[in-house]
């Protein structure tokens, strides 16, 4: 038999079936990979298959996977970013431009990924937002712009001598001075060193946030008019909470009582009466090695204050 599929008029009602079929009583003739695909281009031209699906398909056939149909393929199908899918986010935005797409899968019953690529791909929508300063009072709004005219004329006048003085030459050679230290000791130890430091900050903790900006950005066109974004004040009850960390994680978060000075004194007792039990019971192998502390510059844990 000189070729199994001899050229034909009717080659374009080929279906992938038919060619698969072909390509399996090929290989039961003996043919390989390169034969077949020879006869496969003398009959399709530039429709026929290439010679490494060829070669796929024949290896199944030869394994005795000589499945006719396509396996089912997991995931969801092609059709998540239809027109029923479309018209389903574009009601959902409808009600709400603020919606998230971990939000608007529950109303749809589409996944968090179709949503996205519905929203950015079939849509072209993007979230945009922007502060508007409308809690500002007129002497607020003057007060700033008088500072920054005076901060505008001292730069112009001083240029780079200005930027300098924000950082006084002391502070920036001490701080040259234990950045030095640290990178000789890091360069000796690597990461064991970096496993021994220990730091810590304070930070006010209020009762209520108000909504950043991203949380409150909306998904717009992008010829649309941005969206407008009030400043709200935080709530008026807040705690200072004195955090203390290493590389890994968090070693002690202590909330100071409401009222309490903190001072240097404030700011001993707390790390012998509740920092060191803290690295007892969460790094007790520090002691042993030794811990290396490293105090930021806050006013508060200076002597004398």
């Amino acid at each position: 038999m000189a070729g199994i599929i001899e050229s034909s008029s009717a080659h374009q009602s080929f279906s992938r079936y038919d060619i698969r079929v072909i390509i399996t009583f090929s290989v039961i003739w003996g043919k390989d990979a390169s034969c077949i695909h020879k006869d496969l281009v003398t009959v399709l031209g530039e429709n026929a298959l290439s010679i490494q699906t060829v070669r796929i398909r024949v290896k199944a056939v030869s394994e005795g996977r000589d499945d006719m149909e396509d396996e089912p393929r997991p995931g969801r199908p092609v059709t998540a970013c239809g027109d029923a899918n479309i018209s389903k986010v574009l009601v959902s935005l409808s009600d709400d431009t603020r919606k998230t797409c971990e939000e608007i899968p529950t109303e749809t019953s589409m996944s968090t990924t179709s949503v996205f690529r519905v929203i950015t791909n079939k849509l072209n929508k993007k979230k945009f937002s922007k502060w508007v300063p409308h809690l500002l009072t007129d002497e607020q709004k003057e007060s700033r712009v008088n500072f920054s005219r005076n901060f505008l004329r001292r730069f112009q006048t001083e240029q780079i001598d200005f930027l300098n003085r924000i950082i006084t030459d002391e502070q920036k050679e001490s701080r040259v001075y234990f950045s030095r230290i640290f990178l000789r000791r890091f360069q000796t130890e690597q990461i064991d060193f970096l496993d021994r430091i220990i730091t810590g900050d304070e930070t006010w903790v209020y009762s209520w946030d108000p909504e950043t900006k991203q949380q409150s950005a909306e998904l717009r066109d992008f010829d649309e008019p941005l969206p407008e974004k009030v400043r709200r004040k935080k709530g008026a009850l807040k705690v200072m909470h004195m955090i203390f960390f290493y590389m890994n994680g968090v070693i002690l978060r202590w909330p100071v009582p409401i009222g309490t000075k903190i001072n240097a004194q404030y700011y001993k007792k707390v790390l012998q009466d509740k920092l060191r039990p803290a690295i007892r019971k969460k790094r007790p192998g520090l002691f042993e090695v030794g811990i290396l502390f490293h105090h930021d510059n806050a006013p508060v844990i200076r002597p004398g204050q």
